[in-house]
């Protein structure tokens, strides 16, 4: 197997951040206070991803090792969307009622399997590639990735609307949390390979943002479900 390039490595690297946010998640909601089971999930789903972000950018970053490509790309995409889905569904669980649950579960699971799916159709090796949103030589968002952000952005959407049910010693590690993702939405604009001045592996940096994020998310959960159950 040919060594990976320099950007390569680097994205494979901190693709370990991901996964190992995704473990710790879980371990500390497990140690320390148990989450809602709905929240364990989300940690999963972030574990999940984190082995396909690995395996693309290791295996498939530059050669067809261990299969093509393509389809180590649509593991990666695909699986980040299952946690945008699977974060939304937790959002849901946690301040909203009974009939809005039933119908937001049925909005975004078939939103999550439509960009699942687009996604696929999108990386076959047949199918000519665009960027749905371009930005020029910088890069830009193919269908898959655009689905993501929309994703993401209904969860930022769902917990804005009961922002005033959060606990306010929670409140300001949800506002990083936000700034975290933003931060790491505008380092994936760029393409895989682009290194900024000598060392700055945008995609690399956006894997340790977004590894950070969750990290900050768990903090976010543990405070707010703390300050909940003494209001009880």
């Amino acid at each position: 197997m040919d060594d990976l390039p320099a950007f390569g490595l680097a994205n494979t690297i901190t693709g370990f951040a991901t996964l190992f946010s995704g473990c710790t998640c879980l371990v500390l909601a497990h140690g320390i206070a148990r989450h809602p089971a709905r929240w364990h999930f989300v940690y999963w789903t972030l574990v999940v991803t984190g082995v396909f972000t690995i395996t693309l950018h290791g295996f498939g970053e530059t050669n067809a090792v261990l299969g093509p490509r393509w389809f180590w790309a649509f593991l990666d995409t695909g699986s980040n969307i299952v946690v945008a889905w699977a974060l939304a569904l937790a959002v849901l669980g946690d301040y909203y009622g009974e009939e809005a649950q039933s119908r937001g579960r049925l909005l975004l699971t078939g939103a999550m399997l439509a960009g699942v799916a687009w996604h696929f159709v999108d990386k076959l090796p047949s199918t000519e590639r665009r960027y749905l949103l371009p930005l020029g030589e910088w890069g830009g968002f193919y269908p898959g990735e655009t689905c993501l952000i929309l994703l993401s952005w209904t969860v930022v959407g769902l917990f804005a609307a009961r922002r005033s049910l959060i606990p306010a010693p929670a409140r300001p590690l949800l506002w990083l949390v936000f700034v975290l993702f933003f931060l790491g939405m505008l380092l994936a604009t760029a393409r895989n390979d682009v290194v900024l001045f000598p060392f700055l592996a945008l995609h690399a940096l956006w894997h340790l943002v977004g590894a950070f994020a969750f990290m900050v998310l768990w903090g976010f959960n543990h405070v707010r479900f703390g300050a909940e159950a003494q209001r009880t």
